[in-house]
């Protein structure tokens, strides 16, 4: 297993941030995946920018690696009126590609979607796709932690987990043994963002990148993590210090061999 393998895109359709971050980029999540060499791909509609059928998407991403569509968009994606989501579209749309691993619920954890999308709705949600095979997976954040989340941990497979505030990756260790302890041996992916998106909108310290950078690469190593999740191919193509420096770290260990 190489190090690159271990490696994810948060995927939108391409310009999905232009608007938050007044950028003007164009990168898709195929061409990330040829220029980054990032194969694998969450795929999560952005203000309800994907919508069923899912299909035509299966196709057109087909030539990734592994895939994992959402179940839930973003916070600003409209809830879908299906009791369980889009879960059923995805399980539709399986036949148009091989490479769909699973699913994901984005923003999951505010009172809008806790309310309609109980423990028992999750549960639901997961039988459904672990019967064809399928994992799921939540999204977590730094200021969720206090949160009671012990009910929870059992209707996901895997948990990615976001430190939204820049101000706060300076406790990046401290909240990666936090969320360890929470999800106990539950698969975790760690996820980094290119962009300061929660410190006000502007380029993100290229220090702060690297040094959490270097520390989840090393978790990789070390097996303690399942993988690391770049935001994303909507930044791809702009000329931020942060893409400079995940080219280089890619180019540098992306070949390494790693515990599978």
């Amino acid at each position: 297993m190489k190090l690159s393998d271990k490696l994810w895109n948060w995927g939108h359709l391409e310009g999905s941030h232009n608007k938050c971050t007044w950028l003007d980029c164009s990168m898709t999540p195929e061409q990330y995946a040829e220029e980054y060499g990032i194969r694998n791909s969450f795929i999560v509609s952005y203000g309800g920018n994907i919508q069923p059928p899912f299909n035509p998407y299966a196709k057109r991403f087909s030539g990734l690696r592994e895939v994992k569509f959402s179940v839930l968009g973003d916070a600003s994606s409209p809830l879908p009126e299906a009791e369980l989501g889009n879960t059923e579209d995805i399980l539709a749309a399986l036949g148009d590609a091989d490479n769909i691993t699973g699913a994901i619920v984005d923003d999951f954890f505010s009172p809008k979607r806790m309310d309609r999308f109980t423990p028992e709705v999750l549960k639901k949600i997961k039988a459904a796709l672990n019967a064809k095979g399928l994992d799921f997976w939540c999204v977590l954040y730094a200021h969720q932690l206090d949160l009671d989340l012990e009910k929870y941990m059992d209707c996901f497979d895997g948990v990615t987990f976001w430190i939204w505030r820049s101000t706060e990756l300076k406790d990046n260790v401290q909240y990666v043994e936090r969320i360890k302890a929470i999800v106990k041996n539950k698969p975790l992916m760690l996820g980094v963002y290119v962009w300061d998106y929660g410190g006000g909108g502007k380029p993100l310290s290229a220090e702060l990148f690297e040094t959490q950078l270097s520390y989840y690469f090393d978790l990789l190593r070390k097996k303690d993590i399942e993988g690391v999740v770049f935001c994303s191919n909507t930044l791809g193509d702009a000329p931020l210090a942060t893409n400079r420096i995940l080219k280089d770290y890619i180019k540098r260990y992306g070949d390494e061999e790693i515990p599978d």
